[in-house]
């Protein structure tokens, strides 16, 4: 609860610097950065840990009592084209520095990313040894197809510590002005341990003047590209949400 806690104080103080929304973001996945220079983004991402198809018939709050995976982020552009990014994820403790160089090509109907993030965690669980090394990914995403209202992405991912490839695929569609929905599937290209079920998410997408909310389902508690393409063991179902913030000096 006092992270919980923790992350609203940290969306009011946001909300003090004037803002507006810029890029098209998706469930879980990276989408190449539509930040200008200057610009920040603040991302604060919640799962609760709690999944539905396990849910303890007699405890009606158990939904906040058995713990949540959140994340705090930001990311600054840096340069034309360079980001610059941290981020902290409470599962496993984990702590990311990263630096990414978008490459925009509109007139090839999509625009590209590419990151490189040093990672530092503590694997499976708190008792393991902490964990140091890189993460790399390329991601894509097209323009706005058929009236403005679709977006395709994929994310392509390396994990350095697990030898790990994965991907992740995506889809955007705009309902209504302002309110899109979403769905994500990572397959499993090499299965770590016993996670041999791909990670899916599905969930909608809420823009206002200043923020985007995302409110999402999926069977993994994990956050992230590289935590959902190592896949999960069950098909249970974990509710979450995001908040998004673009602060402009």
């Amino acid at each position: 609860m006092k992270r919980i806690l923790f992350a609203m104080l940290f969306v009011l103080t946001a909300a003090m610097v004037s803002a507006g929304q810029y890029e098209n973001p998706m469930l879980n996945m990276t989408v190449p950065s539509g930040l200008e220079n200057g610009q920040t983004y603040l991302e604060i991402e919640h799962k609760f840990s709690q999944s539905f198809y396990s849910y303890p018939k007699d405890d009606f709050f158990a939904v906040l009592n058995y713990g949540s995976n959140i994340k705090i982020g930001l990311r600054y552009m840096i340069w034309e084209g360079i980001e610059a990014k941290i981020a902290y994820i409470s599962y496993h403790r984990e702590k990311t520095a990263g630096i990414s160089y978008v490459l925009k090509t509109p007139q090839l109907g999509f625009n590209s990313q590419l990151d490189v993030q040093l990672l530092n965690y503590q694997d499976l669980n708190y008792a393991s040894p902490v964990v140091q090394n890189f993460f790399y990914q390329l991601s894509l995403q097209t323009v706005p197809l058929l009236d403005d209202r679709v977006y395709l992405s994929l994310d392509l991912g390396y994990d350095g510590y697990n030898t790990n490839p994965g991907m992740g695929i995506g889809i955007s569609v705009m309902a209504i002005k302002h309110l899109s929905l979403l769905a994500e599937y990572y397959p499993v290209l090499k299965a770590v341990g016993n996670n041999t079920t791909g990670c899916f998410s599905f969930g909608l997408k809420i823009d206002t003047a200043g923020h985007q909310f995302i409110i999402r389902l999926g069977n993994s508690a994990e956050i992230g590209t590289r935590g959902l393409m190592h896949g999960t063991t069950n098909q249970d179902l974990f509710l979450g949400f995001e908040i998004m913030r673009l602060i402009s000096m």
